[in-house]
């Protein structure tokens, strides 16, 4: 066991000790703060170094273009080229594009309400035709067939009326006949009885002579009206029988008649004069009327065609009835046709997502026989049009800023700037209503300075 002063000893080395490490711990504290505040302060100072080294390369940089601007001139217009304001004609042009189609009713389809087999195809595509010309025959021998059966039905009606008509009137006139000499056998009969019955009161005549008289008197009146009768009844027949068959006369001269329509379905022609623009069945084939009695055979008028034009929604404003168009199609890259705006069809076509309206332009027959439907055409339509205006070149305008000015050349040939109030704008001059002169120079193409000139500035 260790004594009393050998404890005491290693109690004060433990506590020296931790005095030494406790300082250590401070020192080291210490020089931490101390390391990160010199940290942040030489972070600062290399950043203040940046930006003053910044404001010098800027300072540096403002002088050296003060110095160019002052040596070389750096307001002045370098200018490239020029032209003239003129006088002249100018036209307003939108460019557009358009499709060449047959008019309203210039293609027409046509075709057979037969059921049948085409028996002949007098035509082949691109064959002139003219309107009723024939240009397909169906089989017709059922529809020939019917007509013949009614035709016989209504000779043999015909036939009975003319029989009626010759024997009838004969026996109208026996009737009438017996009628005549029965009204003669009535009178002589009652002349008779009457003389007889004036003997008879004087006992001249026995009275069986008297009965046998008035006997042949009420003959007489008897057979007068049995003949009466039968004039009537004979007239009357007369009248029925005629009326009856002149009607049944009628229904079938009708049926023949729709009988006859029927056939002529077999026998197609053409409705118009023009060119065979399409068929859709051959000789030999059926053809099932009500399927493609439509279009068997289709018929275009060459020499009228239409331009259909589609105008952006943007531009069709501008469009007016009347409107001269210009266009051409790849088929004639260097010729120009022409036609006038004739109708601006009130409803939209879209295309691709974009609203067109179409504008139509009547050709003329000489036009359209130089073209062909489905045609694209590239057109130009003035919309604007003057006279002896005063021009200038659109590529003298410059913008400025928020101002449009044009540099206008003065007596030392120097430009100047110079707004201007404009007109018409055609494709490569606009109109100038007011600010210039006929003759003046202006710059169409210039290389403008960095810094514009304190008198270009707009006044405040």
């Amino acid at each position: 066991m260790p004594d009393a002063g050998e404890r005491k000893s290693a109690w004060h080395r433990w506590t020296a000790l931790l005095q030494d490490l406790e300082v250590m711990m401070k020192v080291k504290a210490y020089a931490g703060t101390t390391l990160s505040w010199v940290a942040s302060r030489w972070q600062a100072l290399r950043q203040r170094r940046l930006v003053l080294l910044a404001a010098g390369v800027a300072i540096l940089l403002f002088l050296a273009v003060g110095f160019r601007m002052a040596g070389s001139g750096a307001y002045e217009v370098k200018v490239l080229e020029t032209g003239r304001v003129t006088r002249g004609n100018l036209e307003r042009v939108l460019t557009a594009t358009g499709i060449i189609k047959p008019e309203e009713g210039a293609e027409v389809k046509t075709g057979t309400r037969v059921t049948g087999v085409i028996e002949t195809l007098h035509v082949k595509l691109g064959d002139e035709v003219v309107k009723g010309q024939t240009v397909a025959v169906m089989d017709k021998r059922e529809q020939e067939a019917e007509c013949r059966k009614l035709e016989s039905e209504l000779g043999a009606l015909q036939m009975e009326l003319a029989l009626l008509n010759e024997t009838q009137p004969l026996k109208m006139q026996e009737a009438v006949a017996g009628v005549s000499k029965a009204r003669a056998e009535v009178e002589h009969a009652e002349v008779t009885y009457n003389r007889i019955e004036e003997l008879a009161k004087t006992k001249s005549v026995a009275q069986a002579e008297l009965d046998r008289e008035s006997k042949d008197r009420i003959t007489a009146r008897q057979n007068k009206v049995v003949q009466e009768t039968t004039r009537k009844k004979l007239a009357t027949s007369y009248g029925l029988e005629r009326a009856r068959l002149e009607h049944s006369i009628n229904v079938a001269a009708a049926e023949l008649e729709s009988a006859l329509i029927r056939l002529s379905y077999a026998t197609i022609v053409s409705p118009i004069d023009g060119v065979v623009s399409g068929i859709t069945a051959q000789e030999g084939e059926t053809v099932v009327a009500g399927l493609q009695v439509a279009d068997l055979i289709s018929v275009l008028d060459v020499s009228r065609l239409e331009l259909r034009v589609y105008v952006d929604e943007n531009d069709i404003g501008e469009v007016k009835l009347g409107d001269t168009v210009r266009f051409r199609v790849g088929a004639y890259p260097d010729r120009w046709f022409s036609g006038q705006v004739a109708l601006i069809h009130p409803g939209p076509e879209i295309r691709n997502n974009i609203v067109y309206y179409r504008a139509l332009v009547r050709l003329t027959p000489d036009t359209a026989r130089a073209l062909r439907p489905e045609m694209t055409a590239h057109c130009e339509m003035v919309v604007g049009e003057k006279k002896n205006a005063l021009l200038v070149p659109n590529a003298a305008f410059k913008w400025v800023g928020p101002r449009r000015i044009l540099l206008v050349t003065d007596s030392q040939g120097q430009p100047r700037p110079r707004e201007a109030v404009t007109g018409l704008v055609g494709r490569t001059n606009t109109e100038v209503l007011e600010g210039l002169e006929e003759g003046e120079v202006v710059v169409t193409r210039a290389e403008l300075p960095d810094i514009l000139p304190r008198a270009w500035e707009p006044a405040p």
